[in-house]
């Protein structure tokens, strides 16, 4: 029998999320501390109490990546194709729900369910951050962002924001691995952003939750451990696109080391 976890719907409320709301859902439920029932009763219940929190017209978003596509040149199927494991048990649990929708650009692949869902994995759009891709999309929904059981690291929104900045660090890579979609080849040209691996491109991910925190851009909730942590795409999409009209590295450890008459830096 489905339960509601009464504890992280109030946490998510104090946190800001409401009825309606587009939510693009980071988790790792390992991280909830003890809980009744099988594992599967868990991830049951989990989604049980987002989808009682935003309600018929809201719409949960999970990412749903496929990294084996670039990693062993593993075509990308829309359904069939797992989610990487490093995302965690929820984002698979997730795609294997009914009416849940897969974007599908194998390596920003995102996962939808309802209201908006068609609209946001609507399938004839291959881009990984360009326009009308499910992060640009998202940006035009305003949506909103939590971390439950994780913190910023896992905040893959940051890439669109380069994107549409233009650093100079990643580049577009095209790829030839074929995607299907129902068994049938997409004939759309699939190519990601990628950082360029010659010149020390390394991000900072562990400082984002303590940047983003302090600038107030967060809502947090003590759980457990740990904490819930609320923002929204446009809040972050301004502030770091600030940042990085500035310097261009505001989101890496250190400044690349790019060599003269070497692409990029001509």
């Amino acid at each position: 029998m489905l339960k509601y976890n009464q504890k992280i719907i109030n946490a998510l409320k104090k946190c800001g999320i409401k009825k309606n709301d587009v939510l693009l859902l980071h988790s790792d439920i390992s991280k909830l501390g003890r809980q009744e029932g099988t594992l599967k009763h868990q991830l049951e219940n989990f989604l049980h109490s987002i989808k009682a929190l935003v309600g018929k017209n809201g719409t949960i978003v999970v990412p749903a990546f496929y990294f084996e596509y670039s990693r062993h040149s593993k075509a990308f199927k829309v359904p069939g194709s797992p989610v990487s494991k490093e995302l965690g048990l929820f984002p698979s649990f997730f795609c294997k729900q009914k009416k849940v929708l897969r974007s599908l650009n194998p390596l920003t692949s995102v996962a939808a369910l309802g209201k908006k869902a068609k609209y946001i994995c609507g399938n004839n759009e291959v881009s990984a951050y360009g326009v009308d891709s499910p992060f640009d999309k998202l940006t035009k929904l305003k949506a909103k962002m939590a971390f439950v059981g994780v913190d910023c690291r896992a905040m893959n929104y940051l890439h669109y924001v380069e994107y549409m900045v233009g650093v100079p660090h990643v580049y577009n890579k095209l790829f030839s691995t074929n995607i299907y979609i129902h068994n049938k080849k997409v004939n759309l040209p699939v190519c990601n952003q990628v950082r360029y691996l010659d010149f020390s491109v390394n991000y900072d991910r562990n400082g984002n939750t303590k940047k983003f925190e302090k600038a107030g851009l967060i809502k947090k909730v003590k759980f457990e451990k740990d904490y819930i942590r609320v923002t929204s795409v446009d809040k972050i999409f301004n502030f770091v696109k600030k940042k990085l009209k500035k310097n261009f590295y505001y989101l890496l450890k250190h400044k690349p080391k790019f060599k003269k008459i070497n692409i990029p830096l001509i």
